[in-house]
């Protein structure tokens, strides 16, 4: 590993050391610099152009290539303010940016949910799966979930919450309705008692790891027959709350988006103002011109 990557590293850990950044831009940059075989003050625009030629032949998703653009992007950013003599950034935003549509996310059918809920019978299991249904949570954030970031009895008048270190090293409060509140009790009441206070432990009393729980959901899908990511949860959680007609700016707090414009993207797959507008309209258009077998009226 170049000694810069793993300056870039501990610099990022520093600055969030929560976040899950520092692992994931690292992991980036040694991609790119084994496949390219320089060091980096040797990097040219032009090789920038060759690693996404590359990784585009390679399939790779082009919200990853971007992403990984964006880390060397980064890197170079940080050698200029920690060294004089820094190499210049390769990266040019405009040239070295791939552009792509609206990219919607991808819930759950519903049927699909009461069949993998139908065999998860680990309440341990059963609880980090429901906070991220019914409360948007990421995997990480239920990975990193602490007994002290419980707020299950709260004052008259308000609802059972998280506290949650979220993505980026931001805070954010989530609030638990009855379901995913009677699991979380459920599994608590049976947890062992162990010096790690995560809420969600492995078999040998430590805190679960991200691997972890999307193994164990993993392992759920191939005993119902089916496939669901993690993530997925939390998209259908934007539907389900875009379905019951949240409001837009309600449903971003919940999900902890930065830009309304992230949360606005749940209302392309379901909005029951739109639905119900296309349903009026087409049953009028049916009957001005009903477009019958045989040309009949």
């Amino acid at each position: 590993m170049l000694p810069e990557i793993e300056s870039f590293r501990n610099w990022l850990r520093r600055r969030a050391p929560q976040s899950s950044t520092a692992r994931h831009y690292g992991n980036d940059l040694e991609l790119f610099f084994a496949w390219l075989g320089k060091p980096c003050h040797d990097v040219k625009v032009q090789d920038v152009d060759t690693f996404i030629e590359h990784s585009q032949a390679q399939g790779y998703a082009l919200t990853t290539i971007n992403r990984r653009l964006a880390t060397l992007r980064s890197f170079y950013h940080f050698l200029a303010i920690q060294f004089e003599d820094a190499p210049r950034n390769p990266v040019i935003p405009y040239r070295h940016c791939i552009r792509h549509g609206l990219r919607l996310p991808r819930d759950v059918q519903d049927e699909t949910l009461a069949k993998l809920f139908g065999v998860m019978d680990n309440p341990r299991d059963r609880a980090m799966f429901l906070l991220m249904l019914r409360c948007g949570l990421r995997v990480g954030e239920v990975r990193n979930l602490s007994l002290c970031d419980l707020y299950l009895e709260p004052s008259f008048g308000s609802l059972p919450r998280l506290w949650l270190n979220g993505k980026g090293g931001g805070q954010r409060v989530v609030y638990l309705s009855s379901q995913p509140l009677a699991a979380l009790q459920t599994w608590l009441s049976i947890r062992p008692i162990v010096d790690d206070d995560a809420v969600f432990l492995n078999r040998f009393g430590r805190r679960l790891t991200i691997t972890g729980i999307q193994d164990r959901l993993a392992r759920y899908c191939r005993k119902a027959g089916l496939w669901v990511t993690c993530h997925q949860f939390r998209h259908t959680f934007g539907r389900h709350l875009t379905e019951a007609r949240v409001p837009v700016t309600t449903l971003q707090r919940l999900l902890g988006h930065t830009r309304l414009r992230s949360t606005e993207v749940y209302l392309h797959i379901s909005n029951a103002q739109v639905q119900e507008d296309y349903d009026t309209a087409m049953q009028e258009i049916i009957r001005t011109l009903s477009l019958q077998e045989g040309g009949r009226p």
